[in-house]
């Protein structure tokens, strides 16, 4: 039935497109989407997905304590370890595998450091808030911790939102997503080469796809390590999502509402 369907539109992010940041001697960051002193009106964002920096923090160094505001803020740590402090007297350090989420709320303070004697790498990731979705206004902050077996061959659901979560195979959503206020769905996957997956993309949805290990294909599009995937689906119908891993991946894919951006 699924190959009946016709396929998403794929756009490719090539990570050769990136802006590289390099501000000062312990940080490189490639953004995704305008960011810092980088703008660019064809990177605004996609949909609610507002920010995705891909950042390499070198040992005993870090972004000291900052402000946020209306912001869904979470952090997905490769390599490293990952230290986060705020004002609301959460903190803790975080290793490969694990998620940190901060929802800013109507404003928050906090540190992202590495306290440790290896670079840290990590993919942070800002989503517009749904200011209006139930419980909204404080701040708060949430983590969990996973291990490749959780993430393994299958589509880890780490985050999920206001909205329904797809009905796709291969999900493990058996440690309860953390809860944003948006209408997105955050799922990652470490899998084998070969590994393969057909997903519906309902109507009116869309995802961005971020390469972060390995290789593997969107559809007919090709990503490399860091490269990126914006996948567009139908109007009045659910549009067929093929990923496959012919030399192993890890990646992530987050799935919202469909927006008119490109």
């Amino acid at each position: 039935m699924a190959a009946t369907l016709p396929t998403a539109a794929v756009r490719l992010v090539p990570a050769a497109s990136l802006r590289v940041s390099k501000p000062t001697w312990w940080l490189e960051s490639r953004f995704h989407f305008s960011f810092a002193d980088y703008w660019d009106p064809a990177r605004m964002q996609f949909g609610a997905l507002r920010v995705m920096n891909d950042d390499l923090v070198k040992p005993r160094a870090g972004f000291g304590r900052h402000p946020h505001r209306h912001a869904e803020i979470f952090s997905y740590i490769l390599e490293g370890s990952l230290s986060h402090a705020d004002s609301m007297g959460s903190k803790e350090s975080l290793p490969r595998g694990c998620v940190q989420y901060m929802s800013a709320g109507r404003g928050v303070t906090h540190s992202e450091m590495n306290d440790h004697d290896e670079t840290c790498r990590f993919i942070q990731v800002w989503l517009t808030p749904d200011s209006k979705a139930p419980g909204y206004g404080s701040p708060k902050y949430g983590s969990s911790c996973y291990t490749k077996a959780d993430r393994h061959n299958q589509l880890l659901h780490m985050l999920s939102g206001t909205g329904p979560s797809p009905a796709w195979p291969a999900v493990n959503s058996s440690k309860d997503p953390i809860q944003l206020y948006q209408d997105g769905n955050v799922f990652v996957s470490e899998s084998d080469a070969g590994s393969a997956y057909e997903l519906q993309l309902a109507a009116r949805r869309q995802a961005y796809i971020l390469c972060m290990e390995g290789s593997m294909s969107v559809n007919d599009g090709q990503l490399q390590a860091r490269d990126a995937a914006k996948v567009k689906g139908a109007e009045d119908g659910a549009t067929l999502l093929k990923l496959s891993t012919a030399e192993g991946a890890h990646f992530m894919l987050i799935e919202m509402a469909k927006s008119d951006d490109e």
